[in-house]
């Protein structure tokens, strides 16, 4: 397989050519499944002609039951093909809130830790009586999950918080094609903290590459999927122009 590269494919399709413990980390957001809803007490899937986060045909409105057996297959290949940890960010919405919990709960004995991401400031609600959003999961999944100790990790004891303060879409030029990146330092502080330069970076939702720029400025190979060929495109223009000096600060 050849490493420092995007494939435009499905995720899983990728993972399944991938032998065991092949990378050393994964890290990784999936999909939201922000377009399904609730009207009249009923889950509804909201019109594809209304906004949506991503460009292209994927509407990100799958049924409660579905989103909870895609991401549950996902879930078991990034932990096969870890080594180490797999790294995965997700903010609990109203069209995956079920599925997350279950989830959690299906994964229990995987669970190492929870990261929480404070994005300092508190996204407004869309509904009425609705709390304000100013955090997401980091849900740290391992095969040796029983202590919260990393065996793996780059940092002293006392040093490093289970909370990342980090502004949404901080210093990511591709927050407006691709409404759900990262900001360029959370991959990167994951990256730095809990891999080391031998290991292979995998993100299966790539997306416009903040991962790859990351594991590239920390001398990571990294591999990622990506079903939608324009984000494809994204990180490949980016990084053919891209220099390590974007990080040379910290983040």
């Amino acid at each position: 397989m050849e490493l420092n590269k995007t494939y435009n494919q499905d995720c899983i399709q990728l993972m399944a050519t991938m032998p065991d413990s092949f990378c050393g980390i994964t890290v990784t957001s999936p999909p939201y499944n922000y377009n399904l809803r609730i009207h009249s007490g009923k889950y509804t899937k909201r019109s594809v002609k209304e906004k949506t986060k991503y460009k292209g045909s994927y509407h990100d409105c799958l049924l409660m039951d579905e989103y909870f057996e895609w991401q549950k297959e996902c879930i078991e290949q990034m932990i096969r093909v870890s080594k180490h940890y797999v790294f995965y960010n997700i903010q609990m919405l109203t069209g995956n809130k079920v599925a997350l919990f279950k989830l959690l709960g299906y994964f229990a004995e995987y669970v190492k830790e929870v990261i929480i991401w404070d994005k300092v400031y508190a996204e407004p609600a869309i509904g009425e009586r609705v709390l304000n959003s100013q955090f997401e999961y980091i849900i740290v999944f391992s095969k040796n999950s029983l202590s919260r100790q990393f065996e793996q990790a780059n940092f002293e004891r006392g040093t490093v918080s289970n909370v990342l303060r980090i502004p949404k879409n901080m210093g990511n030029s591709n927050s407006e094609s691709h409404n759900a990146c990262f900001p360029d330092k959370l991959p990167y502080e994951l990256i730095k903290n809990f891999s080391n330069e031998s290991d292979i970076v995998f993100d299966p939702f790539m997306g416009t590459g903040t991962t790859a720029k990351a594991a590239t400025a920390l001398n990571r190979n990294w591999i990622g999927s990506e079903i939608n060929s324009h984000y494809v495109d994204i990180t490949e223009k980016e990084l053919k122009s891209y220099t390590h000096n974007l990080f040379s600060n910290g983040g």
